[in-house]
């Protein structure tokens, strides 16, 4: 693939500071979003693991999907158990993530090692953990490999939350308990702020901006197009005169074939080219 280059007027050169990523790194940019315990049971035995991979898919019907490394004991759990519930942990369960995602289910019962309460869920037999702060109960309709991973598809079958940190439509920053976000390695955060964006003027919306660039782009033409017809001038003049003049340089800064302008006669005058000069 060439290289990106700026001559649009949509574009501009970046700037010094850019930094270089290594692709293989470059998942981890769009890390920010809440952490997810996921929950399984599969004869008889429950287990959890931490993910911060996952997104909502479709509204109608209602999916969301989790990703998870093929190789994880919790990948074969979800694909015998056929479903899962995302466990939405607050802040007071950072330590718990950490360590949860340090052990595996293969060696240790998790819910064990970390005496997480639980509490049965409303239509899967996959455990919600009591301290969690939101909760997602889903069952598997299809999975993807994606390279090294597991894609899950899961149909929401409930969803609760409590209503100290949600109204209904989103989280609450301000509450006491939010959700715990994950930005990479043991770093993690939690909403501090929320603002409303503003909604754009007339000045502001897309068509105005629009039309603006392509007043200036055809102001811009008109300025093109008035110094082509302002250097012919002068060339037919010179021409006229019998001068020397120089075909190929003057085709080079003006973008045309002097050739192929009609009212031009370059028999006029003396012409270099390639052939003469």
């Amino acid at each position: 693939m060439s290289e990106s280059t700026f001559g649009s007027p949509l574009s501009s050169a970046p700037s010094d500071d850019l930094e270089a990523i290594d692709v293989g790194s470059a998942t981890r940019l769009l890390s920010g979003g809440v952490v997810a315990l996921v929950t399984s049971t599969w004869r008889g035995e429950s287990n959890v693991i931490p993910i911060s991979w996952h997104t909502p898919l479709s509204s109608s019907p209602p999916l969301v999907g989790v990703s998870l490394e093929q190789s994880r004991y919790s990948t074969d759990m979800l694909s015998h158990a056929g479903e899962f519930v995302i466990n939405i942990p607050p802040k007071e369960l950072a330590n718990h993530v950490g360590y949860l995602g340090s052990l595996s289910g293969e060696d240790v019962n998790k819910f064990e090692a970390t005496q997480l309460e639980t509490f049965s869920g409303r239509r899967v037999a996959a455990p919600l953990i009591s301290d969690c702060c939101a909760w997602i109960e889903c069952e598997i309709v299809e999975r993807i490999q994606t390279g090294d991973h597991l894609f899950f598809i899961g149909l929401i079958l409930s969803a609760q939350a409590h209503s100290a940190i949600h109204d209904g439509n989103s989280f609450l920053p301000k509450s006491e308990t939010t959700p715990l976000h994950f930005l990479g390695g043991n770093s993690y955060s939690t909403l501090r702020e929320s603002f409303v964006a503003r909604a754009p003027s007339a000045s502001d919306a897309p068509e105005e901006i629009l039309q603006s660039m392509i007043e200036e782009d055809l102001e811009l033409s008109r300025e093109v197009r008035e110094k082509k017809e302002e250097e012919l001038g002068k060339l037919a003049k010179e021409l006229e005169k019998g001068n020397v003049i120089d075909t190929k340089t003057l085709e080079s800064e003006l973008g045309i074939d002097l050739g192929s302008i009609d009212n031009l006669d370059l028999s006029k005058g003396i012409v270099l080219d390639d052939s003469n000069s």
